[in-house]
């Protein structure tokens, strides 16, 4: 009987895996159909674009097998040396020292915002800070479609990483809100650095448009190196085709046409 139970219980986890690669397969085609159309047959128009793409991308050593063009010059501790970014989970958990980018796509046009903030063991948080736009990157120019990247650090920011470091000792998240509106928020204003945000006008933004949001990994990918058309749109010198690959982590946001999208992205931080 036990054995009856196993087989039970493995069939029913490989049905719902099943379910959930179909489930991200229709995200990324929805998502796909809104960028421009590349060397290969135009896929259909969709009317879902309720989607924010998100790679977390990991710095390791260059490998001989990486492509030169991908990889990063970085200098650290006085010697220079080639490292390569590999896509990772959105939860996988980051450890201090580690070297870290973020790139996000949406399907939705509109106006992108990322506020960054420490959460702790007890539940509390740190202070908010909006980290894009900002006018180091891209100019401020934060209007996204589906095809246009955003990578937070630029690439040519200097240091075109962020360094893994907790605030405190019992820091065990960094806590990442990305918010698509579909027109400029009056309340922000662009800046050469971070800008400091209220919690109040942060919790405000949550309790009128944060909802149900699901996120689904694509399969296969996590590991990958960037590609030369990641690169290229990160740095904003491309836009993303159909061809191109979509992103690693994709968060499908129960809000309406016309509605901003908010996703709450807790990155796992630890020594």
């Amino acid at each position: 009987m036990p054995s009856l139970i196993l087989l039970a219980m493995m069939s029913s986890s490989s049905a719902q895996q099943e379910q959930q690669t179909d489930k991200r397969e229709i995200w990324d085609t929805n998502l796909l159909s809104k960028r421009p159309a590349g060397k290969s047959k135009p896929l259909p128009a969709t009317s879902n674009d309720a989607l924010v793409g998100i790679t977390l991308w990991r710095f390791r050593p260059s490998q001989s097998s990486d492509d030169p063009q991908v990889r990063s010059l970085i200098h650290e501790e006085d010697r220079s040396s080639q490292w390569t970014p590999e896509r990772i989970k959105a939860d996988t958990p980051l450890h201090e020292g580690e070297m870290i980018r973020i790139s996000i796509e949406t399907a939705r046009t509109g106006y992108l915002y990322v506020i960054d903030c420490e959460e702790y063991a007890d539940g509390s948080k740190g202070e908010f800070y909006l980290i894009f736009p900002e006018l180091r990157i891209r100019n401020g120019d934060n209007h996204v479609t589906a095809g246009k990247v955003i990578e937070i650090p630029a690439s040519d920011d200097k240091p075109p990483y962020f360094k893994v470091r907790r605030g405190r000792a019992d820091q065990s998240d960094e806590l990442l809100t990305i918010l698509i509106s579909p027109k400029p928020l009056e309340q922000v204003r662009v800046a050469n650095q971070r800008l400091h945000l209220s919690a109040e006008q942060v919790a405000k933004w949550n309790r009128d448009w944060k909802t149900s949001t699901y996120r689904l990994e694509a399969t296969g990918e996590v590991g990958k190196p960037s590609t030369l058309a990641e690169k290229l749109a990160g740095s904003g010198d491309k836009i993303l085709t159909q061809d191109d690959p979509v992103p690693q982590t994709m968060y499908f946001v129960e809000a309406k046409p016309g509605k901003p999208l908010l996703v709450e992205i807790p990155l796992s931080v630890s020594k």
